[in-house]
């Protein structure tokens, strides 16, 4: 049986498209509409492109595929829209299932975290009239606890917070996050104002958000994202907001600072009491607010959350993985754990080597790009690092990446000025050896997707300065040899040439725009950045020192 998942939508305020797809519970293919698109979040976009690709790498056309799943259960007319579309883009449409959006994000935690048993919490912005939800789920039994309303929304309190410093919601939410940790939480008792805990619950005061106070101006959707969704009274609260593109000053951080803790206190809170009524320590999140991984330590730090998993497309494109796993479980088929996120398209070196010729571009051809790899990143060179399937989700992992020193701590600064021409506040990750992490990080788990903050250890500090943040933590990537063996042996060379058994991986992109997909967008990247050299599979392109 296969089965095809997507996400995103007809209307404008859908984002985050992606498609995938399982053959009896088996996943064979998963990707994001924009990768597809080169247009970052592929808004209101059905996933054309994700969908094509599945069903090339499963070597099927559409009348093979038995059933489209999606979420926008609630929607009027959607399954009726969904079979016109699949009719006109690909000449026929399988049966239509839909399901709840939040049941969807419940689902790609729970059955990609493997375990037997889980509490679950969703928190995100909105999805099929609520804003997230609290589940119990035993085997394939799903109990909803706690279903959080549309307009008391956790997403839409950090998209009020983003707005508020200046920032687009919905895209710059990490930025948020980042920039809290210059700050102090000095304006905690105005934000306990804004969102308080209630119960085994929270509240968000519904007098803050301008769709319920302008409802007649307002549709349930807005069009762009880029329209004020907080009322007057959150500048009365906190005083007048940052303009695009104003400086930065030391009370917009302390905002940031406040704003971050009091999200993470009320979540904490309600982890806290899911659990106590469950009675299941295992703890799995979802939802577009589990990609705040500064959130998601200080959840984990909580001492009732026994093992955390959080998926690597915790937002909106993990609603497609979850549709089709819940119709594959409704049909007998068993889901395998996630272990990690490398189910993208994928070039051939002769599909490279064509592109390379195509556009002139001198090239080395390596029989060991790994060797000389370590010797570039010795040398402190920036490298574009393109190999073997992309990944699904957000976060770089190894395949398309952007790989540097960990040592030098002038190199986060270099990135971001001449790299990937961001703020100077963003901070990098590190891939990390898995067997190696405890002699860095404290209380580090198996964190393969980058979406956890871990405390680095103090006498650590000082040999990987590039990545660790300002409040002395790092999100890892916990990297083993079954899931990505050629990028554990290229970090596992340069910890013999160098004695540190990481590397600073960012995604292969210049700022707002996605991570590279093919060969030529990765070319586009390292020809219109700072990068030293650029590996695609065994081919190396290097720039004048």
């Amino acid at each position: 049986m296969y089965v095809i998942g997507i996400s995103s939508g007809i209307k404008h305020g859908h984002h985050d498209g992606a498609a995938v797809l399982l053959r009896d519970g088996e996943l064979i293919a998963a990707a994001e509409e924009e990768r597809f698109t080169l247009a970052k979040h592929a808004r209101g976009e059905l996933p054309r492109g994700a969908i094509g690709f599945c069903l090339k790498q499963a070597g099927i056309t559409m009348r093979d595929v038995d059933f489209i799943c999606s979420p926008l259960r609630t929607y009027t007319n959607y399954e009726r829209r969904l079979t016109e579309y699949f009719r006109y883009q690909f000449g026929h449409s399988p049966r239509i299932e839909l399901y709840d959006h939040h049941l969807c994000h419940a689902a790609s935690s729970y059955y990609g975290s493997g375990f037997s048993e889980a509490t679950v919490a969703c928190f995100d912005f909105s999805g099929d009239s609520s804003s997230g939800l609290v589940a119990h789920v035993k085997g394939d039994d799903f109990k909803v606890l706690t279903r959080f309303g549309r307009h008391n929304s956790l997403g839409l309190y950090y998209g009020m917070l983003t707005q508020y410093l200046g920032y687009q919601m919905t895209n710059d939410e990490y930025k948020v996050m980042g920039l809290s940790s210059y700050g102090s939480p000095k304006y905690l008792d105005e934000f306990a104002t804004i969102l308080r805990t209630d119960g085994a619950s929270y509240l968000l005061d519904g007098a803050l958000d301008k769709r319920q106070c302008d409802a007649e101006i307002f549709t349930s959707d807005f069009s762009t994202r880029q329209e004020r969704i907080f009322t007057e009274k959150l500048e009365d609260i906190l005083g007048p907001r940052r303009i695009r593109g104003q400086a930065l000053d030391q009370r917009f951080t302390d905002i940031a600072a406040s704003g971050q803790k009091q999200l993470e206190i009320v979540t904490t809170h309600v982890v806290r009491s899911a659990i106590a009524t469950t009675g299941c320590a295992d703890l799995c999140l979802a939802g577009g607010v589990a990609l705040n991984c500064k959130m998601n330590m200080e959840i984990a730090a909580e001492p009732s959350v026994g093992r955390l998993y959080v998926p690597p497309v915790p937002h909106d494109a993990g609603v497609a993985l979850g549709a089709a796993m819940l119709k594959c479980v409704e049909a007998g088929h068993k889901i395998a754990p996630l272990t990690h996120a490398y189910w993208g398209p994928e070039y051939s070196n002769d599909e490279i080597r064509s592109t390379l010729d195509k556009v002139g571009a001198p090239y080395e051809v390596m029989d060991d790009p790994i060797a000389r790899c370590v010797t570039d990143l010795a040398e402190q060179k920036t490298v574009g690092w393109f190999q073997g399937r992309m990944e699904f989700g957000p976060r770089a992992l190894g395949n398309r990446s952007i790989l540097a020193d960990p040592r030098s701590a002038t190199m986060k600064d270099r990135i971001n000025v001449s790299i990937k021409y961001r703020e100077e506040f963003r901070p990098f990750c590190p891939s990390v050896l898995y067997e190696c992490q405890d002699g860095y990080f404290k209380e580090a788990f198996d964190a393969p997707f980058m979406v956890v903050t871990f405390p680095v250890i103090d006498s650590a500090k000082e040999k990987i300065p590039a990545v660790v943040h300002v409040d002395g933590t790092a999100r890892i990537q916990s990297v083993q040899a079954d899931t990505n063996s050629l990028y554990t042996r290229l970090i596992g060379e340069f910890a013999k040439a160098s004695s540190v058994p990481m590397l600073i991986n960012t995604s292969l992109n210049i700022n707002e725009q996605p991570t590279v997909n093919a060969p030529l967008e990765a070319l586009h990247t390292y020809f219109c950045s700072g990068l030293d050299a650029l590996y695609l599979g065994p081919y190396r392109l290097s720039k004048p020192s």
